[in-house]
Formats: C-alpha cells, sequence, structure tokens
C-alpha cells in the first residue's frame, strides 16, 4: 500500500468535509443497490423498501490489512489521511462492482476536487496529484516555517482560484528562500553554492551548474519579474513587475519550484541518512 504524506493541520477540516461528504452518499440506498456486490447490501421493505449496507468491516480490514477497523472512524472523531486511503482502496478492492469501479473513482476524485485535496483514484490506489516522483521525503526541517508552508501550498495549489494558486506560489517560493537562508554561508551567491552543493559537492559538474542555475533563475523570477511575495510595484533595478494572472503559468513557476525544493528535501534525508550509519 502506498504511504502517503498528510498536507498537515490546515487541511484537516477539508478531510472531514470529504470524509462526510462521502459516506453521505455512499450511505444512499440508490447508490447501495447500484454500486455495492449484493453480499454486502441487505434489503428492508419496510416504509418502500431501501438498500443498506451489511459489512462487518473488523473482519474486512482484518482479512484485507491484517488490521482492526480504526476506533477514531467509530468513533466518529475526524479521520487521517492514511484511514481515509485504506477506506477508499478497500471499497474499491471488495466490495464495490467492478462494473462501477470508473464511475466510483469519478465520484472520488470529483470529492477530492471539491474539498481541495491534493490526490486522486488511480486504478483503486489513491497518490498525490501533481508532482511525481519514487521518493519520499524523510526529514522534516522546521514545521512551521518550512514544512506547513509547502503543505498549505499544496493545498492552495490545487484550488481553480486565482487568489488561491497565486498564495500556493507565494508559500513555496516562500520555503525554498527560507531553506536558502539556512545555509552557512555568507553572501546570497554563496548561500546558493552552498544549497547547489547538497546535490553536488564537484562544482566542475554540469549537475552542480544546473542546480546552482536554476537557483539563481528561480530567484530572478520571484525577486525582480513577477509579483511574487513582493507588494512593491517595482523591483531593486526600478523595473515593473508583471502581475501573473494566467492559472496555467502560475501553476508552471509553482511546479518548477516545487520540483526544485523536492529535490533539495530529498538530499537532506540521504546526508542525514549517510550521517546516522558513519
Amino acid at each position: 500500500m502506498l504511504m502517503l504524506t498528510n498536507p498537515g493541520d490546515s487541511s484537516q477540516d477539508d478531510m472531514n468535509k470529504f470524509w462526510t461528504s462521502f459516506t453521505s452518499w455512499y450511505e444512499q440506498s440508490a447508490i447501495v443497490a447500484d454500486y455495492f456486490k449484493a453480499e454486502y447490501t441487505d434489503y428492508d421493505n419496510w416504509n418502500g423498501g431501501i438498500y443498506f449496507l451489511n459489512i462487518d468491516f473488523e473482519e474486512e480490514y482484518k482479512i484485507h490489512y491484517g488490521i482492526s477497523y480504526p476506533q477514531s472512524v467509530i468513533d466518529d472523531r475526524g479521520i487521517s489521511l492514511e484511514e481515509l486511503q485504506d477506506f477508499v482502496e478497500i471499497m474499491y478492492s471488495r466490495w464495490i462492482k467492478t462494473e462501477k469501479h470508473y464511475d466510483f473513482t469519478v465520484e472520488i476524485n470529483k470529492r477530492f476536487d471539491q474539498f481541495h485535496l491534493p490526490y486522486k483514484l488511480s486504478s483503486g490506489t489513491i497518490i498525490g496529484k501533481g508532482y511525481k516522483s519514487t521518493e519520499t521525503i524523510g526529514v522534516i526541517l522546521n514545521q512551521r516555517m518550512f514544512e506547513r508552508k509547502i503543505a498549505f501550498s499544496e493545498q492552495m495549489i490545487m484550488s481553480s482560484d486565482m487568489l488561491d494558486k497565486k498564495c500556493a506560489l507565494d508559500y513555496i517560493v516562500d520555503a525554498l528562500q527560507y531553506y536558502i537562508s539556512i545555509q552557512d554561508a555568507q553572501g546570497i551567491d554563496k548561500k546558493y553554492a552552498e544549497v547547489a552543493k547538497t546535490v553536488c559537492d564537484d562544482q566542475n559538474t554540469k549537475v552542480y551548474s544546473v542546480v546552482k542555475n536554476e537557483i539563481d533563475e528561480v530567484m530572478k523570477l520571484s525577486n525582480e519579474y513577477f509579483d511574487i511575495r513582493h507588494n512593491e510595484y517595482l523591483n531593486k533595478a526600478k523595473q515593473k513587475r508583471e502581475a501573473l494572472d494566467d492559472l496555467q503559468f502560475i501553476e508552471y513557476l509553482y511546479n518548477r519550484v516545487y520540483a526544485l525544493l523536492y529535490l533539495l528535501r530529498l538530499k537532506v534525508k540521504r546526508e542525514r541518512l549517510i550521517t546516522e550509519k558513519t
């Protein structure tokens, strides 16, 4: 089972809203009859007749996952990302009719979009929506100044609202700026160099040059070209900063910064693992 990174405290309310909407949808009599396999449903002809689910969640979880059904879901205390992932995936795998898999996937992904959660159901598995990588982040650098900003940006970039997308871009650039600022070097160019060296320590390589140039370019886009993280109308060279009003271009800039920052965060993980082993 693929484990996802929880997008942070700021999205818990959206997660709970998703869960409320989702459970209200699938518990409807017509949905039960149409989507669920017969062995998981019952029919009551009282009051015109209704279909309802008859699933032993405890037994199903033990068969499929080898664990008990989570108490937090039973007690209605809110749901975590991992619990939501488990529930949707076991539903797809065991309870939903095969011929309804496509329609079920559409319903799930519609709700992820509706509640601004950066995930999607694909072939029965919930995956992160957006950046693609086989690697996962394993080190938390600073929860308040760094991780929460990234998590917030991941949530907001999925919105179709212009201000939300610009806010996402602001936050991801701010997170990169924070990462640069904590480098043990004096002067901005030396800090950029220190960051590039975390990816490749040999400054004579093309890898180092690419990373260093990308940092330079990304920060130039932020500080000089566009109205990212700045309220001033003019940049330091007294040139006008352009306003960002194209949703697709904002997403492009966001993903460019996100990819750079993701690589840098992966290298932090690897360095610490190496340090711990030696």
